[in-house]
């Protein structure tokens, strides 16, 4: 995982790194774009809120571009410090079709904020274009 943009401290963090920060659990529903729901999933993680601190966002900071090739979203950096970097699922470490090895929580978003496999956080003075909801569509078809 690639952290770099407006910060003092430009970070490339691998699995191994992910799991020596402090641990936090999430429980929450996940819906998607084709109408179902899986209810209270059991997720554990990284807060990005930590992983932002360790890079020391530079005044001015005030997005965060999370990617995954051309999957992209703009968060706030408000929204941001709610988010889970995931790297477990109901227990277990989390597969590939479900992001692995490190997938984007934000609680109560729409599935497509959920980055899967999520790569690039880069910080930003001002939200970049969003082609995630075009390109979830997409791969469903729609």
């Amino acid at each position: 995982l690639r952290v770099d943009g407006l910060v003092k401290a430009p970070l490339v963090l691998g699995l191994d790194d992910l799991l020596t920060l402090p641990q936090v659990s999430l429980r929450d529903d996940f819906a998607c774009l084709e109408g179902w729901v899986v209810p209270e999933l059991d997720w554990r993680g990284v807060r990005l809120s930590t992983v932002l601190n360790l890079a020391a966002p530079l005044p001015g900071a005030a997005w965060v571009q999370a990617s995954f090739e051309e999957f992209s979203i703009p968060l706030s950096i408000e929204r941001a410090a709610d988010s889970l970097l995931a790297l477990t699922l109901n227990g277990a470490p989390l597969a590939v079709e479900h992001g692995a090895p490190v997938r984007l929580l934000v609680p109560g978003g729409e599935c497509f904020t959920s980055v899967k496999w999520l790569d690039h956080l880069e910080l930003r003075a001002e939200p970049a274009p969003s082609r995630a909801k075009e390109v979830a569509l997409k791969r469903l078809g729609r």
